[in-house]
């Protein structure tokens, strides 16, 4: 079939990212190999890939939309797995978490993924790979700490998978940056094709402001986050600006806190996790969760969209007083507990009003259609952009702002869609 793009997920979807660049002989290199999942919480895997076929798995970062399907390929073979150190450490955790969670509904063990990592390949930034006929090369890309772009180059052609990208700086990460990289095809996360975030500064002095309303007036903040970077982004803000009243960290964060902290080198400020993780307050089980209600603070908890997790805990005894506060960091997508508390401002089995102050904050890791466009502005050479990761309608929008602005020709492709190189 010749040298083509195959997109197997994150085609006019958000998540389950898994592209496979194939060369003329028939051999491909797999570009993450995500889940998304049903309202059920049952798994939703990609397109199936022949693993004999791969001459390497690339996983971009930890997120399980990104790396949550990847151990199915290393049930019988063991194709190379490249990744940089901290998303392999991360992604053991959070991959034994899903077996814990989902394991009926998973085809593979805890075993599996012991196989699959410890075989993996660390890999830093800007170094290249040559596996069979591709050479690969992890970017950084501004998303979470060890996150990466990855620069396929086969057959003549030079390729740019961005992944899930962040152009802007955040507490924990620099900015993207593709200055002056030559690429002929970029394909693109689109997440928030038709959206701009409001400006970063002005969320996080907005945020700070609210933190402190509420505990100085002796109310406790429940701030329900995503365990990977989302937590730590928010006690590092926290501690950046040298918050005295009590901060607890609660659920997988402080492991994934701890793997940041030992990899250094992926944060752009190291120096204010440690502080956060050397002045706040760790829970080690319900005695804390209880001590933790006790005096006005901060409570940081997972899950972000309070789906599970500790946060629930602590939403039924916060959410009945006015004086407490729940602050959502996170997108709430349609069907979570946190969208229908936005939306419908009940919580719980026995539909309770919310009476605790509501407040959603935009702290994304994502970046927004300008971002999209300044990234894309930055790359020497571009003839085609392919839009994955997000809605078609957005996308819609974005390809049309793509070609008016940039002259290049922009793509749209569906799950299960192949797309020539040549």
């Amino acid at each position: 079939m010749g040298a083509r793009i195959e997109v197997l997920g994150s085609g006019r979807e958000v998540g389950r990212a898994a592209i496979a660049v194939w060369d003329g002989s028939g051999k491909a290199v797999l570009l993450d190999y995500g889940v998304n999942f049903d309202e059920e919480d049952r798994p939703l895997f990609p397109g199936h890939i022949r693993p004999r076929d791969l001459e390497a798995v690339v996983i971009t970062h930890s997120h399980l939309d990104h790396v949550g399907a990847a151990p199915m390929l290393y049930v019988s073979v063991r194709p190379r797995l490249v990744a940089t150190p901290l998303t392999l450490e991360v992604s053991r955790l959070l991959l034994m978490d899903m077996i814990k969670l989902n394991g009926p509904f998973l085809p593979f063990d805890e075993q599996v993924v012991d196989m699959m990592l410890d075989a993996a390949e660390a890999v830093g930034y800007d170094e290249e790979v040559e596996a069979g006929g591709f050479t690969l090369k992890l970017v950084y890309n501004g998303h979470i700490p060890g996150s990466a772009a990855v620069l396929v180059e086969v057959d003549g052609s030079r390729i740019l998978y961005t992944s899930d990208m962040n152009t802007v700086e955040t507490k924990l990460m620099g900015p993207a940056s593709f200055e002056g990289l030559k690429v002929d095809v970029a394909i693109v996360e689109s997440t928030y094709s038709a959206y701009t975030h409001p400006d970063r500064r002005e969320t996080e002095e907005r945020f700070y402001k609210a933190v402190r309303e509420v505990v100085e007036a002796g109310g406790t903040v429940l701030v329900p986050a995503f365990s990977v970077s989302r937590s730590q982004e928010i006690i590092s803000l926290l501690a950046e600006r040298e918050f005295e009243y009590p901060v607890w960290l609660d659920g997988m964060s402080r492991q994934v806190a701890d793997l940041y902290a030992s990899h250094p080198e992926y944060l752009r400020e190291p120096g204010l996790l440690r502080r956060a993780l050397r002045d706040y307050r760790i829970v080690r089980g319900w005695s804390d969760r209880r001590r933790a209600l006790k005096k006005p603070g901060v409570i940081v908890s997972s899950a972000g969209t309070l789906k599970g997790g500790p946060s629930l805990y602590y939403l039924k005894r916060l959410g009945g007083d006015p004086r407490n506060a729940v602050f959502l960091v996170s997108f709430q997508p349609p069907g979570t507990p946190g969208r229908r508390l936005v939306e419908e401002g009940l919580y719980g089995e026995a539909d309770e009003p919310l009476k605790a102050r509501l407040e959603w904050f935009d702290f994304s890791s994502h970046t927004d259609r300008n971002g999209i466009l300044q990234a894309l502005r930055q790359l020497r050479g571009l003839e085609r952009v392919i839009l994955v990761h997000g809605e078609y309608d957005g996308q819609q929008v974005l390809a049309r702002e793509i070609q008016e602005k940039l002259g290049v020709e922009v793509h749209i492709p569906e799950n299960g869609e192949a797309i020539p190189l040549n």
